[in-house]
């Protein structure tokens, strides 16, 4: 009998530590967004935007054609299989051009968030928010990677205070 308890304990621990571990999520990274082409306008003005295709795509659930597109009669026909193009492939005419083509990409969606819910944490007209220095990289990781540790524990106070049975600690 001692020994079936200490099977299940052990079996009780090894599932809980598997637990655990499934929940906490890999670090965020940022990616580096360039135009190859953006730089026969000049200089740029300010620091490159550094971008999280994990947050976007994953946490957010944003789908990968609502930032890459290709149009064909009036429809996106871009898919996953398609090779990603820079922006300056199509829109890339004048600087001005290039700049809004980017800009309205991330704004147009920011925006109609803030719309929906003020406090939502997307950056609008804080250019250092999405432009950020090489040097800043690493604490704009910790800063999101924090803000979806909380995320998720608001998750989990929520799901324990409707005490959904199966889900709560």
């Amino acid at each position: 009998m001692r020994k079936y308890y200490f099977i299940l304990l052990i079996s009780a621990i090894v599932l809980i530590v598997v637990q655990v571990y499934a929940q906490q999520k890999p670090p965020v990274e940022l990616l580096e967004i360039r135009d190859s082409k953006f730089e026969q306008f000049g200089p740029y003005r300010h620091p490159p935007v550094w971008f999280s295709h994990e947050l976007h795509a994953e946490e957010y659930q944003v789908t990968c054609n609502s930032c890459h597109h290709l149009y064909k009669n009036g429809q996106n026909i871009w898919t996953p299989k398609r090779e990603v193009q820079e922006c300056s492939d199509c829109h890339g005419k004048t600087k001005q051009e290039l700049t809004i083509a980017y800009h309205m990409k991330c704004w147009g969606c920011h925006k109609r968030i803030k719309e929906i819910y003020l406090p939502a944490d997307v950056p609008t007209i804080e250019c250092d928010r999405c432009h950020i220095e090489k040097t800043k990289v690493s604490k704009e990781e910790k800063r999101i990677q924090k803000k979806l540790r909380h995320k998720q524990k608001k998750v989990e106070e929520i799901i324990k205070h409707l005490k959904i049975k199966g889900f709560y600690r």
